[in-house]
């Protein structure tokens, strides 16, 4: 259906409208976790309680608690990456284009610092309740190639999305001097003040919200069985495919391409039309439409990190790690503060003394409880004849000590995350039990991770969608392998086969179906794994030791370890008769 530039502003602000309402609370809820989480403007204190008794001159002491549990768990993220594997998934896949697709977006990955972005949203879906990050194209400088790249967006407030991949939002707001200066074309905003929707694009007629507006649009599609055709002797083959057939496409034009419809039995063709959705693209104020394309790809480029989140009553609400924890930091604040305050009152407890003792020596008195006096001078009065006596300091309730352990591990009872999962004591005492309690304080959290890993996955699949249309001409990619190492591949070659003579294209990426399998990372112990786990097999199996050792001292981290690998890999190819990777001489295979 085609849509006129009204239908789209019309939509685009219903649209904003329904998401902006079903989202406000979880909006609020996430600002004001952020603050708490990182103890931001009025922090974990009441902003009235806050005032209050800061104009009183009382302490407002915050011990944040809760930041350590909100980094543990993001740092659990960063330190086991999600990758994605691609593998064939039809019988026109093959294993070399899943290998050079996993390329591609490694290489994607890498040029966009996407393990920062990744983390950085899934802390703000940690901290806050979601985060998020986009997908967009851009044209590369010394070429007319456009390629892929994942962009952070670090404001998951200028970012709204339809839990059901509908339609979505990305925010800008800027002066209406910057505007013009970035839109010298676009005319003057026509604000309509009265309108239900001014105050969702428009800042008191001061400013301008400008959004990209993502939405899905149906249209007709006609796909064919195509069978191949040899042009030569007008014989068809037995090679077919599914094609798409475009409307300017006709039957001529295909059979100059080698193809012709397939028929049935019955001599009607393989042909269908269907409804399907595309992805549309508009950039647009209030008033007007800046921009707007159809995007490539079958789904919204935007990826959010959900956190922790239920439905009821027909709306989606997000919660962060520290929701529920927040009521008994605030108490522990509280406790705590309090018995600040008496531990200082009590070493500024007051003295008894008539006018007329500090008559002529109030200077004395007055500075007392700020500069250390080795004495107080004093007039003798009939009226007190002891002299200057000092009360009793407050003491300290243990009913105040024992509320504030108590809210301590009520902290970590919300969260589900304890001491010993922070490398503290406790009762284990061999590794397995220390682990085992640990994977379990972790489990109480895991969801958090888990969201994480399906988004990132969520993101390698689209990538897989989008790379044919962004790699569909003859170049030479730079590849990034699964060990960090580098190559070059050549896609979409046509190269003839010398045998036959007939043409096809090498690395074709517009072939075949691809999807994604999750293989994790941990970055902080894989590699002392790999180094563990051959060592023992050389232990186990001394012959297996002479094919190792090189391996294992490449795995080393000190210095000349690299040499030495070298050296080892010399030395077992002359004690094993092999061609030498120095000198080229000839030699045996290995031995059986």
């Amino acid at each position: 259906m085609k849509r006129t530039e009204e239908d789209i502003l019309s939509n685009a602000k219903k649209d904003f409208k329904r998401l902006y309402d079903n989202n406000f609370h979880n909006f609020e809820r996430c600002r004001d976790n952020l603050k708490f989480v990182y103890d931001i403007g009025e922090g974990q204190w009441p902003a009235g309680l806050k005032e209050e008794r800061e104009t009183d001159g009382r302490p407002c002491l915050t011990s944040n608690k809760l930041r350590k549990f909100a980094a543990a768990v993001a740092n659990s993220e960063r330190d086991q990456r999600t990758a994605g594997n691609v593998i064939p998934v039809d019988d026109e896949g093959d294993v070399e284009t899943a290998r050079i697709y996993s390329g591609i977006i490694r290489y994607i990955e890498h040029n966009s610092n996407a393990q920062l972005v990744y983390t950085n949203a899934g802390e703000q879906a940690i901290a806050g309740g979601f985060g998020c990050w986009r997908i967009k194209s851009k044209e590369l400088t010394d070429s007319f190639d456009q390629e892929l790249i994942i962009e952070g967006l670090k404001n998951q407030f200028a970012v709204l999305l339809d839990p059901d991949g509908w339609c979505g939002f990305i925010t800008e707001k800027m002066t209406k001097q910057e505007f013009k200066d970035k839109y010298p074309d676009a005319e003057e905003e026509n604000i309509d003040i009265d309108s239900e929707y001014f105050n969702n694009w428009y800042d008191n007629n001061d400013s301008v919200f400008v959004r990209e507006y993502f939405y899905k649009d149906k249209v007709d599609k006609t796909i064919v069985q195509v069978r191949k055709i040899d042009l030569s002797t007008m014989m068809p083959e037995t090679e077919t495919k599914i094609f798409e057939l475009d409307n300017n496409i006709s039957d001529e034009e295909l059979l100059k391409q080698g193809w012709i419809i397939d028929t049935r039995n019955d001599g009607s063709q393989f042909k269908k039309t269907s409804n399907v959705y595309k992805v549309k693209w508009s950039k647009i104020t209030g008033s007007q439409i800046l921009e707007k394309g159809e995007w490539p790809g079958k789904d919204i480029p935007i990826i959010e990190v959900e956190g922790d989140w239920v439905w009821m009553e027909g709306k989606l609400y997000k919660r962060g790690l520290i929701d529920g924890a927040k009521d008994d930091q605030r108490q522990y604040n509280y406790w705590k503060t309090s018995m600040t305050e008496r531990y200082a009152i009590a070493v500024r407890a007051p003295y008894l003394v008539t006018a007329k003792m500090v008559d002529g020596f109030k200077r004395f008195w007055d500075e007392m409880h700020r500069k250390v006096r080795t004495y107080l001078p004093f007039t003798p009065d009939k009226n007190m004849p002891g002299g200057p006596r000092r009360e009793l300091p407050p003491q300290i309730s243990t009913g105040e000590r024992d509320l504030l352990e108590i809210c301590n591990r009520d902290i970590e009872d919300t969260i589900g995350r304890y001491k010993s999962s922070f490398g503290q004591l406790s009762n284990e005492r061999t590794g397995v039990a220390i682990r085992e309690r640990a994977g379990r304080s972790e489990f109480s959290t895991f969801h958090f991770p888990d969201n994480f890993r399906r988004a990132i996955l969520k993101s390698t699949r689209q990538l897989i969608d989008l790379i044919p249309h962004f790699w569909d001409t003859e170049r030479i990619q730079r590849l990034i392998n699964e060990n960090g190492t580098q190559e070059l591949a050549k896609i979409n070659y046509e190269v003839v086969d010398a045998e036959t003579g007939k043409r096809f294209k090498l690395n074709d990426l517009s072939v075949g179906k691809y999807d994604v399998v999750e293989d994790v990372k941990i970055m902080s112990t894989r590699r002392q794994e790999q180094l563990i786990g051959m060592t023992a097999l050389a232990q186990g199996n001394p012959q297996l030791g002479i094919l190792l050792a090189p391996h294992i001292a490449k795995m080393q981290d000190w210095d000349g370890a690299q040499e030495i690998a070298q050296e080892i890999n010399e030395f077992k190819a002359q004690l094993l008769g092999i061609k030498s990777p120095q000198d080229g001489s000839g030699g045996e295979s290995l031995p059986r």
